[in-house]
């Protein structure tokens, strides 16, 4: 009966490993690539906070839609939006900007947040959506939305 018993408690023991194994893998790897894009938007945050377009422009898709403020709205290729932002930048200085949701846990992460800015001598407020998706191993920016 003992030897039943301790059976049965060292085979529990194993299913509970494996299984807590498995689990263990799958989130770490959820959670390691949740942290990447995290830091990779807090990174993109940084460069609209300081209208910094260096932080942005190494993670531009090949072709990253647009739409701003100013009526730019398409498709741009990542050199052609790299010169948009800059250009953005300039007439719509930022006071204060921060994303506010960031959903990492899906195929497409996106992020939304308030830009404050000054044009003109007018202090405004817009709302920024970006997304992002999976290319060439890495993550990219799929679209720029400042309205």
């Amino acid at each position: 009966m003992k030897k039943i018993l301790l059976f049965c408690v060292i085979l529990s023991g194993i299913v509970v490993g494996i299984t807590r194994g498995n689990t263990v893998n799958y989130l770490s790897d959820s959670t390691a690539k949740d942290l990447e894009i995290y830091d990779m938007i807090k990174q993109l945050e940084n460069g609209f906070a300081k209208n910094d377009v260096s932080f942005i422009s190494p993670h531009l898709g090949s072709q990253v839609y647009l739409s701003f403020l100013n009526d730019v709205s398409g498709y741009y290729s990542s050199n052609q939006a790299y010169y948009i932002l800059e250009k953005f930048f300039k007439d719509y200085s930022v006071i204060s900007f921060s994303f506010d949701k960031i959903k990492t846990d899906t195929t497409t992460p996106f992020a939304t947040g308030r830009y404050y800015y000054e044009h003109r001598g007018n202090r405004a407020e817009a709302k920024v959506y970006l997304s992002l998706k999976f290319s060439n191993n890495s993550w990219e920016i799929t679209q720029i939305s400042i309205d």
